[in-house]
C-alpha cells in the first residue's frame, strides 16, 4: 500500500503519547448473537459532518434527515449512503446434500458478500428476517430514554451520552480489575478515556446471513449454487461467522473539523479458516438534490476518491441555495498479511504484527542500532519511519522488540530502581486500562501499570499501534453511478458484486488519476484483499470521511486525516471539558461552570497545561455569528469570545497557530472565574452558549517532537433536528431563552443578612444566588469559610487564600478548600458571590470610614462614630480629628483596630515611649489594639510647641510587636479645635476607634439558609398592567420564532410576557369572536406563554388587530390588544 508519510507539521496534532487505549478483554461470549430487532438509528455531529448511521454497519442513509451533510445544519444534502461489505470465496457444499442436488458432480465455489445497507442492498429470507450485518445485543442501552422527549429511543452507544450506554460492557468482561466496566465509557482509548469529541461503539455479526444454510422451516437449500456453514459445530451461524467491531470518531478541532473516522475490527470467531477475503466499502454521492450535475475523481497516490458539483452550488428543498464544497472518503488502513514472508507496506519490517506480545528487552542504544540493523531493512524503516535515532525507544534506550516501529516507551525511573516513584512520569506504561493518574476517574493502578513492560492496551503497542501491521493497502476501486449499482438486484446479488470486486474494481497502482463525470450520483466501491483470517483471527479495515471547501482545501484536510491515522489515531488533547449551567431571567442569562478544566494533565507533554476559558454565545446552534476571527486567507477560523478568564501568570497575549496562518488569543492575565451574567440578550430569543478552556500549547521545547503545539481548546455540540427543535448538547453547552417573570415575583436567595460576616473580623460581604432550585436544599445550612496567610514580604499583612463551602446539616464539603474567586461555581443549585477587600502592601487596608472616629453609645445598637464629636452625646470636647495612614519611615501597615481611652487623669496616666522629637510627659490617653487585645503605644507630636498634647498636635499610634526592635507605626492623627476656638479635651470615658477594612480571615465564615422564589399575590394585583405582547405589532416574522429547514412557513408566533404564575389566555378577533384559548402553568420564575398564531382548529388566524383577556384566579384580570400585520 502506498502510504504518505507526512512529516508532522500540523502544529497541535500530537504525533506520540497521547493515545490511551485498550484492548484487552475484547473476547465477546458466543451467546451473544446479532438480532435485527436491536437495529437502532443515531446522529452523529461531533464536528462539521452530520448524518444518520445506524448498528449494522451503516452511515448517511438516504432521506432519513441528516443524511450526510456539511457543515452540520446547513439543511442539504452531500452523501446518500455508507456501507461496510465484506465479499469471500468459500466452498459451497454439494455432494454432502445430493438430496438436495441430485445432478451436481462436486462442490462448487459461493462469494457471500456480507452487506446491509438500505433497500437496494438489503437482502431478505423468504420470512423476510434480514440477512445481512446485525447488531450484538449489551452495546447499548435498549431501555434509554431521550433527555429531551422522555420517549423510549435507543441509539448506538455514543460516548457524550450516558444515556446509552449499557449497564456493563461484554467485551470487559474479563478484565481484571473492573470486569465490564460499568458505568464508564469503551474508548477506543481507554476505560473511560474521551480522547475524541464524539466517538460511537456498537458490535455486529453476519450470523443472521443464512443464504447458503439449509432453511429450517423447509429443510432445503436457501441457495442453489451450494450449502456453506461457517461452523461445523453450530448450523445457526450464517454469514461468513464474522464479527465486526465498529468505531466512528469526530474531533472538532479546527484541523480535523472536515473529518469523520470509521474503523473496522473484523473477527472470525468460527473454527473455518478463510483464505479469500476482500473487505470494502461503498458509497453513493448525492450532492445539492440536483442528481444531475455532480463529478467524481479518485487519486491512487493518495488513495482517496472525492466529489464536487459541476457550479459548486446546491439547493434545498425548503428553497435558498448553499455552496456544496468536495467531499470523499480516503482509505487509511487495510488488512494485513503477517504470515507471508513479505514486507507489503515496505516498511523495513517484515510480517509485522498486532498482536505478537513484549517481545524481549534490548538495552542500550548501540545495542538497539545493531538489532534494528540485523531485523529490519533500515533503509525502508527509516524512510517510512524517521531516523532511527528519534525514535521514542531508541532515544531511552530500552527497546522491546514487540513495539517493532520503536514508539512505545515505560515510566521516566530516573532513578533506576525498577519502581515508579512519585515525581516520575508514566509516559506510556499506563498499563491495560489505557487510564493514568490524572485522567477523570482513574480507578488506581492496574494490570501492566508502570512495570516497564508494554502491555495490550497501552498506548502506542500492539493492536493500538497502526504501524505493527504488514499492511496490503487498497487494492480495489470501482467508480460509477447510483442506477448502475442499484438497478435490479445488483447490490444483493453476490456473485455480481463478487465480479465486480475481481474483475472490474482492481487497478494497478501508480496510475494517475481518473476524471469521471455522471448525469446522476457517482456511486463508489473500495476494496482490499484477498487476504486470509484464520480461526479467532483479528483484522483491520478504516477510512475517513473528508470535506473541504473547494480541491485545495479537500487535499488539506486529506493530509491532516493522513497524520491523524499514522499517530494512531492520537489528537492533541485539550484540557478537561468543563460542565455550564445557565439559568434565564427576566433580560439576563446567568451562565456558571465548575473547575474540573482547571486540574488538567496532558499526558503528552506531562504538565498541567491549562490555561484559560473562553464564553462564546451565538443564535444559531452552530454559533455561525459568533465565528468571525479569520485566517490569512480570511477563512473564518475562530469564535470570538464575549469574555474571556485566564490564569495570572508569564502567558498572554497573541500567539500565531496553524503554521503562521491565524492568531490564537490567550488572554490577559485576568484571573480565572466560574460565574458571568449575560445581559446582552432580549426576552424570547433563544441564545447558544458554549464555554471552552484552552491550554497553553507548546511553544518551545528540547524535545523536538512536543515543539510548535498550538493551543487546545474544547470543542462544543448543539444538536436540532430539522424542524429547529433541541434534540441535545454537550456539557459545556447551553441552550437558553431569557424570559420575563411573572407578575408578583420574589426571586429566591439567603434568608439572612450577608453583609457582615456571622462571625469574623473580615469587612467584606457575600450573595447568594440560586441557579437551579430542584438540586437546592432549603432545609441546610450552609457556610463559607476563610483562610488566610502573612504576606511573605510584609509580615503584619495578611491576605485571603481560600474559602470552603460546606452543608453543615449533612456535612458535606461541597467545595474547596479552593484558591480565592469572585464568584463560586455552582453547588446544590447556588453559586456564591464574594465581596472581598484587598489589602495591598505596603500601604496595606483602607480606613473604615463608618467605623473611625469618636465612638458615642458603645455596646449598643445604635453606635454612632464621628470625627466631629460636637454631635455626638456624652462629648464636650471640641476637638476635631482626621486619620491617615503615618508616611514616616518607620511605618508598617496592619490591618487591626486601634481605640484610644481617656481616663480620668487621677486614676492612671499613659507615659509615652521615650524617643526624640516626641513628648514625654504623662498623658490620661491608653491605646488599646482592639483586634488582637493588646496594649499599643501612642508617640505624640507637638506640633503647636505648646508642651502638652493638646489641639494641634498629632498622635501617632504605634506598635513593637515583639516586644523589642524598631517602633512600627500605623496611623497619624491630627486633631484641632473647632472654629480655631480653646482646646477642650475629651474626658473620662471618651474614645476615639481607628479601624480598617480587612480581608476575610482565617476563622471568619458566613452561615446561611435558603429561600426558594415566591410569588406575592399583592404585588402581582399591582403589576398585572405590565401583561404584554411581544412583538407588538407583529409583522410578518419574529425573530422569536425557531429556524427551520422543513419545507414550507414555518412555524410562526408571538409571546404574552410577565403572565401570573396560573392563569387563563383568550384571544379574540375585532369582532369580538373567540379564537384560541390558552392555559399558562408556568414555573415560579416563567411569566411567558407562546401562540402559534392558530386557531383552536390549527388553522392559521388572518392579519388584523386581536384582543386577550387574562383571567388570574385569587389575583385580576386584564385586558390589552395587539396587531399582526402582513
Amino acid at each position: 500500500m502506498q502510504r504518505a508519510r507526512i512529516r508532522w507539521l500540523f502544529l497541535g496534532l500530537a504525533v506520540t503519547c497521547t493515545l490511551t487505549a485498550t484492548s484487552y478483554g475484547q473476547n465477546i461470549s458466543s451467546d451473544l448473537r446479532g438480532d435485527e430487532t436491536l437495529i437502532a438509528r443515531g446522529v452523529l455531529d461531533g464536528n462539521l459532518i452530520e448524518t444518520n448511521f445506524r448498528n449494522h454497519g451503516e452511515l448517511a442513509r438516504w432521506n432519513d434527515i441528516p443524511f450526510g451533510v456539511w457543515p452540520r445544519g446547513i439543511g442539504g444534502r452531500h452523501i446518500d449512503g455508507v456501507g461496510i461489505m465484506v465479499a469471500g470465496q468459500v466452498p459451497g457444499e454439494r455432494t454432502k446434500w445430493r438430496e438436495f442436488f441430485p445432478g451436481a458432480r462436486g462442490d462448487t465455489t459461493l462469494n457471500p458478500v456480507i452487506l446491509t445497507y438500505r433497500d437496494f442492498g438489503k437482502r431478505l429470507s423468504p420470512d423476510g428476517s434480514l440477512w445481512g450485518w446485525t447488531p450484538l445485543p449489551g452495546f447499548m442501552n435498549e431501555n434509554r430514554l431521550d433527555p429531551i422527549t422522555g420517549q423510549r429511543t435507543p441509539t448506538p452507544a455514543l460516548s457524550d451520552d450516558p444515556t446509552s450506554w449499557p449497564q456493563f460492557w461484554p467485551d470487559r468482561l474479563n478484565n481484571p480489575d473492573d470486569p465490564g466496566w460499568p458505568g464508564n465509557w469503551n474508548g477506543f482509548f481507554g476505560r473511560g478515556v474521551f480522547n475524541a469529541d464524539l466517538e460511537s461503539f456498537y458490535v455486529m455479526d453476519d450470523f443472521t446471513d443464512l443464504e447458503y444454510a439449509i432453511d429450517p422451516d423447509t429443510r432445503r437449500p436457501n441457495s442453489e449454487y451450494g450449502v456453506f456453514y461457517p461452523s461445523a459445530a453450530d448450523s445457526t451461524i450464517g454469514g461468513m461467522g464474522l464479527q465486526a467491531q465498529v468505531r466512528l470518531f469526530q474531533w472538532a478541532n479546527v484541523l480535523a473539523e472536515d473529518i469523520m473516522f470509521i474503523l473496522y475490527r473484523i473477527t472470525n470467531v468460527t473454527e473455518k479458516t478463510h483464505t479469500d477475503l476482500y473487505l470494502g466499502q461503498i458509497m453513493d454521492y448525492g450532492l445539492g438534490n440536483e442528481e444531475g450535475d455532480e463529478n467524481a475523481a479518485f487519486d491512487p497516490q493518495q488513495d482517496v476518491a472525492y466529489g464536487w458539483d459541476q457550479d459548486g452550488i446546491g439547493t434545498r428543498s425548503t428553497g435558498g441555495t448553499y455552496p456544496l464544497g468536495y467531499t470523499g472518503f480516503a482509505f487509511l488502513e487495510s488488512p494485513a498479511r503477517a504470515t507471508d514472508g513479505l514486507d507489503n507496506d515496505e516498511d523495513g519490517i517484515t510480517d509485522e504484527s498486532r498482536f505478537n506480545g513484549p517481545g524481549v528487552l534490548i538495552v542500550g542504544q548501540q545495542a538497539i542500532q545493531s538489532a534494528v540493523s540485523s531485523m529490519y531493512d533500515l533503509a525502508n524503516f527509516e524512510a517510512y519511519n524517521g531516523p532511527l535515532e528519534s525514535r521514542p525507544a531508541y532515544q531511552a534506550g530500552r527497546w522491546w522488540t514487540g513495539d517493532e516501529n520503536l514508539d512505545w516507551v515505560g515510566f521516566s525511573d530516573e532513578n533506576n530502581n525498577g519502581v515508579l516513584d512519585p515525581g516520575e512520569a508514566h509516559n506510556n506504561d499506563v498499563g491495560r486500562d489505557g487510564q493514568g493518574p490524572f485522567d477523570l476517574g482513574y480507578p488506581g493502578p492496574d494490570d501492566g501499570e508502570a512495570d516497564g513492560i508494554p502491555t495490550l492496551g497501552e498506548p502506542n503497542f500492539d493492536e493500538l499501534d497502526v504501524d505493527e501491521s504488514d499492511q496490503v493497502g487498497l487494492t480495489g476501486f470501482d467508480l460509477q453511478t447510483r442506477p448502475f449499482y442499484e438497478s435490479g438486484d445488483n447490490l444483493r446479488d453476490d456473485a455480481w458484486m463478487w465480479d465486480r470486486i475481481i474483475n472490474y474494481a482492481q487497478f494497478p497502482l501508480g496510475t494517475k488519476p481518473d476524471a469521471f463525470k455522471a448525469d446522476l450520483e457517482p456511486f463508489i466501491l473500495f476494496s482490499s484483499g484477498p487476504i486470509g483470517l484464520e480461526t479467532k483471527g483479528t483484522d483491520f479495515f478504516s477510512t475517513a470521511w473528508i470535506f473541504g471547501e473547494d480541491e485545495r482545501d479537500f487535499f488539506k484536510n486529506r493530509r491532516t486525516a493522513q497524520s491523524i491515522f499514522n499517530a494512531d489515531y492520537s489528537f492533541a488533547q485539550p484540557p478537561f471539558l468543563p460542565a455550564l449551567t445557565a439559568v434565564p431571567g427576566d433580560g439576563q442569562v446567568v451562565l456558571s461552570w465548575d473547575t474540573v478544566a482547571v486540574r488538567s494533565f496532558d499526558r503528552f507533554i506531562q504538565e498541567f497545561d491549562f490555561e484559560g476559558f473562553k464564553l462564546y454565545k451565538g443564535t444559531d446552534p452552530l454559533l455561525f455569528d459568533a465565528r468571525t476571527i479569520t485566517d490569512v486567507d480570511g477563512a473564518a477560523t475562530f469564535f470570538k469570545p464575549i469574555a474571556q478568564w485566564d490564569l495570572i501568570n508569564d502567558i498572554q497575549g497573541p500567539v500565531t497557530v496553524l503554521e503562521g496562518e491565524a492568531v490564537y488569543y490567550l488572554g490577559d492575565n485576568t484571573g480565572l472565574q466560574f460565574h458571568y451574567i449575560d445581559e446582552d440578550v432580549t426576552n424570547g430569543i433563544t441564545y447558544y452558549y458554549a464555554l471552552v478552556a484552552y491550554d497553553r500549547g507548546v511553544r518551545d521545547s528540547e524535545d523536538a517532537a512536543k515543539a510548535g503545539i498550538d493551543p487546545q481548546e474544547n470543542s462544543f455540540n448543539v444538536s436540532v433536528n430539522q424542524a429547529g427543535r433541541l434534540t441535545g448538547f454537550s456539557r459545556n453547552a447551553a441552550v437558553v431563552t431569557p424570559r420575563s417573570v411573572p407578575a408578583g415575583y420574589v426571586q429566591g436567595g439567603a434568608n439572612e443578612d450577608l453583609s457582615r460576616v456571622t462571625e469574623g473580623i473580615g469587612s467584606g460581604s457575600v450573595s447568594v444566588s440560586i441557579i437551579q432550585e430542584a438540586e437546592a436544599d432549603f432545609d441546610g445550612i450552609y457556610r463559607i469559610s476563610f483562610f488566610s496567610d502573612l504576606v511573605s514580604d510584609v509580615a503584619d499583612l495578611y491576605e485571603t487564600t481560600a474559602y470552603q463551602v460546606t452543608n453543615i446539616v449533612s456535612g458535606d464539603v461541597l467545595l474547596g478548600p479552593s484558591p480565592m474567586i469572585d464568584a463560586t461555581p455552582p453547588a446544590e443549585g447556588f453559586i456564591i458571590e464574594i465581596n472581598n477587600v484587598e489589602c495591598p502592601a505596603p500601604l496595606g487596608c483602607e480606613l473604615d470610614e463608618l467605623q473611625t472616629g469618636f465612638l458615642a453609645n458603645e455596646g449598643s445598637q445604635n453606635e454612632v462614630y464621628d470625627l466631629d464629636p460636637r454631635t455626638l452625646d456624652g462629648y464636650d470636647t471640641n476637638w476635631l480629628a482626621s486619620v491617615e495612614r503615618d508616611t514616616t519611615a518607620a511605618f508598617r501597615a496592619s490591618p487591626d483596630d486601634y481605640k484610644l481611652i481617656w481616663v480620668s487623669p487621677t486614676d492612671s496616666l499613659y507615659r509615652p515611649p521615650r524617643f526624640f522629637g516626641y513628648l514625654r510627659e504623662e498623658v490620661p490617653i491608653f491605646t488599646i489594639n482592639e483586634t488582637r487585645g493588646t496594649p499599643a503605644e501612642l508617640f505624640m507630636q507637638d506640633t503647636n510647641g505648646s508642651r502638652v498634647f493638646d489641639a494641634g498636635d498629632h498622635a501617632i499610634i504605634a506598635e513593637r510587636p515583639t516586644g523589642r526592635g524598631p517602633w512600627r507605626f500605623r496611623f497619624r492623627i491630627r486633631f484641632s479645635a473647632a472654629d480655631g476656638g480653646s482646646s477642650i479635651a475629651p474626658s473620662a470615658g471618651n474614645s476615639f476607634h481607628v479601624s480598617s477594612r480587612k480581608p476575610f480571615a482565617t476563622g471568619d465564615f458566613f452561615q446561611f439558609t435558603l429561600r426558594s422564589s415566591s410569588i406575592d399575590t399583592d404585588l402581582a394585583r399591582s403589576e398585572l398592567d405590565r401583561i404584554a405582547v411581544v412583538p407588538n405589532p407583529y409583522v410578518g416574522s419574529s425573530a422569536f420564532e425557531p429556524r427551520s429547514q422543513i419545507e414550507g412557513r414555518g412555524e410562526r408566533r408571538v409571546q404574552f410576557i410577565h403572565l401570573p404564575p396560573q392563569c387563563t389566555i383568550r384571544i379574540f378577533n375585532i369582532r369580538g369572536e373567540l379564537i384560541r384559548t390558552l392555559h399558562h402553568d408556568g414555573v415560579v420564575s416563567d411569566g411567558s406563554e407562546w401562540w402559534d398564531l392558530r386557531t383552536e382548529e390549527q388553522q392559521d388566524v388572518a392579519f388584523g388587530i386581536y384582543v386577550f383577556h387574562i383571567e388570574a384566579p385569587g389575583i385580576g384580570e386584564h385586558v390589552g390588544k395587539f396587531a399582526l400585520v402582513k
